[in-house]
């Protein structure tokens, strides 16, 4: 793979690393060698089961609506860090992702549900599954992490420094270039407890008090024409990239995690940002859908290796899917960027739509095998 430039929806931080297996279930014999396969399922009342036990080491665990327009997200938390999530997922949609973890307790979250948050508990020794070629897919998925987080600060300051100086039409041309880095590596901003929605949060995400970060910004400059009253804002925001530099310095990173957010990120693309909704100001938001591209690809390429031993058929149809989707972005490019999403028809958004959904599917196979590293 050529275009390697990486954002992640799921990379996860944290010392202990999660398996989640449902209380009262067995192991499925559908799991890969040596992990455990469990199920959840998301009702009005949350996750179901709320309380949950099991052994330390990997698990694939699948999340299912059953049937709630209230709840559409399961999360998995080690005190305020997200270790692993599935997102948007309606009523009859379902989910799956790998983990492993380490004894402990941890929290089972789903927003929405009259009883949001259960218990996993985790017992038993985690035994190492470490070799060289893991540990050089994770060495090379930080370095992605590493050098996208110095992009992000190094983008973010002369965006932050035209709002602080007035300088409406210039923070303008300098905003979609620091969006970039942040949209590659954004899952693992995720991780780490209220710093994305300080980030990246949209208007009505959050509270209109907690409502700040590209945003905020966003809206100043498209809608109002004026960054008047937003230099704490700004100043806030390059500070809040640079925690997000520090923090992944030190970050705990999985193959199977690393796999995961490959898949997450063109998920993140088809579920949500296809709406607009994600740059509903600026209407940049191709410019973050590439970027979600390239993040998912250099994901995927950090673990390649790992997935072409057990499925080389599988990864000669990833690499298609991501030409494939490269090229069904290229007739919108304008410049160095894109044209304004506006332009596009609602047909035109479809076909992205569904040539993401595409590679996605093929995506979601890899950690399965991984976990039977």
């Amino acid at each position: 793979m050529q275009r390697i430039a990486v954002r992640t929806s799921l990379i996860v931080a944290g010392l202990g690393l999660i398996a989640i297996l449902a209380a009262g279930c067995g192991s499925s014999s559908d799991a890969p060698a040596g992990a455990t396969q469990m199920s959840f399922s998301l009702s009005d009342a949350g996750c179901e089961p709320n309380e949950a036990k099991a052994p330390a080491g990997p698990i694939v665990f699948d999340v299912e609506n059953a049937g709630s327009s209230k709840v559409t997200e399961f999360e998995v938390l080690d005190g305020d860090t997200i270790l692993g999530e599935v997102e948007n997922l309606s009523e009859g949609l379902s989910g799956t992702f790998s983990l492993t973890l380490e004894q402990g307790e941890y929290t089972l979250y789903c927003p929405g549900g009259s009883n949001e948050r259960g218990t996993l508990t985790v017992a038993g020794e985690l035994q190492a599954q470490s070799s060289p070629r893991v540990d050089a897919a994770i060495a090379e998925y930080r370095s992605y992490l590493e050098q996208n987080s110095d992009e992000l600060v190094a983008a973010t300051a002369p965006f932050s420094a035209a709002v602080v100086a007035g300088e409406t039409e210039q923070a303008k041309r300098l905003y979609p270039a620091a969006r970039i880095p942040y949209e590659r590596i954004e899952p693992v901003a995720e991780s780490f407890g209220d710093l994305d929605p300080r980030i990246d949060a949209r208007e009505n995400d959050v509270p209109d008090s907690e409502f700040e970060g590209f945003h905020k910004l966003e809206q100043a400059l498209w809608v109002d024409g004026t960054t008047a009253a937003m230099t704490p804002v700004a100043k806030q925001l390059l500070a809040d990239v640079e925690e997000l530099q520090r923090k992944l310095k030190t970050v705990d990173l999985q193959a199977v995690q690393i796999a995961n957010g490959a898949n997450e990120l063109l998920g993140e693309v088809s579920a949500s940002k296809i709406t607009g909704e994600e740059e509903r100001y600026s209407h940049t938001d191709l410019v973050d859908f590439e970027a979600n591209v390239e993040g998912s690809e250099a994901a995927f390429a950090a673990v390649q290796p790992l997935v072409e031993e057990k499925d080389a058929e599988l990864v000669a149809q990833i690499e298609a899917g991501f030409e494939d989707v490269y090229a069904s972005l290229e007739p919108y490019r304008q410049g160095d960027g894109f044209v304004s999403y506006e332009a596009l028809s609602t047909a035109e958004t479809r076909e992205l739509a569904q040539k993401i959904d595409a590679l996605a599917e093929q995506l979601s196979q890899a950690p399965a095998l991984i976990v039977q590293e």
